[in-house]
């Protein structure tokens, strides 16, 4: 007769998870804007350059209108966001886009390599003491399963997709509504944030 699974320690709390998770995530995209900007090539460089200048022109605009209240002033605003030329609309895609793409290398496998080599634990989870397990095992997550995860949430943290961000927004609230406070790709890779309290 073949024993029956361990019983699993108690699930990780929503706001503990969510602490861990901004422990995590914010110093990586830190990181992953920092290498955008070294590994950048001319186009890249010229479009982060053009990008801003952008930015900064609408900002003063914005302040511009603010403090006048001025119909055109305000008319001005509106068209720079609504209108703008299409070389802007360029520059924004090449080096999100570039910035985007570096940051969700650098987040996938600074997370995966985490959650694989230490345990279930990344630096967020050593913080506040968590740690994600396999299931229905109760054991380390593994490499597939830790890369799973992290592409994931790398790519719900770093890609400027609408559709990551809907999706992304959604499943950081399941947790709050299930019992098992388990979010979607937990239960697509089969493990469980949980307190780790042997740590």
């Amino acid at each position: 007769m073949a024993n029956p699974p361990p019983i699993p320690p108690p699930p990780a709390g929503y706001w503990w998870r969510t602490f861990a998770c901004l422990a995590d995530i914010i110093p990586l995209l830190i990181l992953g804007w920092a290498l955008a900007g070294l590994l950048a090539g001319p186009e890249e460089l010229a479009a982060r350059q053009q990008a801003d200048d952008w930015t900064q022109r609408f900002t003063a605009q914005y302040v511009k209108a603010i403090k006048s209240g001025a119909p055109r002033d305000l008319e001005a605003v509106k068209g720079m966001a609504l209108n703008p030329k299409e070389a802007d609309v360029q520059a924004f895609t090449t080096w999100y886009s570039f910035q985007g793409n570096v940051s969700f290398v650098t987040m996938l496998l600074a997370l995966a390599l985490q959650e694989w080599l230490l345990a279930g634990r990344t630096l967020g989870k050593r913080i506040f003491r968590l740690r994600t397990i396999g299931l229905p095992e109760a054991e380390e997550p593994g490499f597939l399963r830790s890369l799973l995860r992290s592409a994931w949430k790398a790519a719900f943290f770093t890609l400027p997709n609408p559709f990551f961000m809907l999706l992304g927004i959604v499943n950081f609230h399941v947790p709050l509504f299930r019992r098992d406070k388990r979010a979607w790709h937990d239960r697509w890779t089969r493990t469980q944030v949980v307190e780790d309290r042997g740590s």
